[in-house]
């Protein structure tokens, strides 16, 4: 047996065999012992990405009726707003995100923990002090409403369209901001997650 070399394409009898052998297993189905792929590594994370998306968008849907306070104002995963609370600061996050999904310093949600007696608001005294009632509904803050919301009454869909801005805007102009805020009467400390009280001021 001996190796020589011949020129590619040139009529070479043994040469055109295997070129034509090396075609035709190329539309053969694979078979050997090592993994396969015949896709770019640009397609697998497309297809990783997209099955992430459905996996979070599947759980949005089919969260369960304790756990739907943020459906109420957000309208569920977005690939294009996730990015803005990057170009926030950490106390914009965590008030804009603790508004939005009702875990927050507001008085039905601290009632909810027993850290307040009432969990009605304390500008009307007339609804429970949720998001939606601050954002939407308070006949006490419909001036400020008007000003950066741009109506002085909304539904909570209205909110979904909101930029994330404008709700910032909002939160600081009524007090929410800040890790230890007078709101309206109460001062409100955050000390360590799992220690948090309200004294009245």
């Amino acid at each position: 047996m001996g190796l020589y070399w011949v020129p590619g394409h040139a009529g070479v009898k043994g040469n055109e065999i295997i070129n034509k052998l090396t075609r035709d297993s190329s539309i053969e189905k694979f078979v050997g012992p090592e993994l396969s792929l015949g896709v770019s590594r640009q397609n697998i994370r497309k297809k990783i990405k997209r099955w992430m998306d459905n996996q979070h968008l599947a759980r949005w849907q089919g969260l369960k009726s304790t756990q739907t306070q943020a459906q109420e104002l957000i309208s569920g995963p977005s690939t294009t707003a996730k990015t803005k609370p990057l170009s926030f600061n950490k106390t914009q996050s965590r008030v804009i995100t603790s508004l939005l999904t009702g875990h927050n310093i507001l008085r039905r949600h601290l009632h909810l923990i027993g850290l307040t007696n009432s969990p009605l608001c304390r500008r009307c005294e007339a609804e429970d002090e949720t998001s939606a009632h601050i954002l939407c509904e308070c006949e006490a803050l419909v001036s400020l409403r008007h000003v950066y919301l741009g109506s002085f009454f909304l539904d909570p869909v209205d909110i979904k369209n909101l930029s994330l801005g404008v709700i910032w805007n909002l939160s600081k102009r009524t007090g929410l901001p800040g890790t230890s805020i007078r709101l309206w009467g109460t001062k409100v400390l955050f000390l360590r997650p799992k220690y948090i009280g309200t004294v009245r001021a």
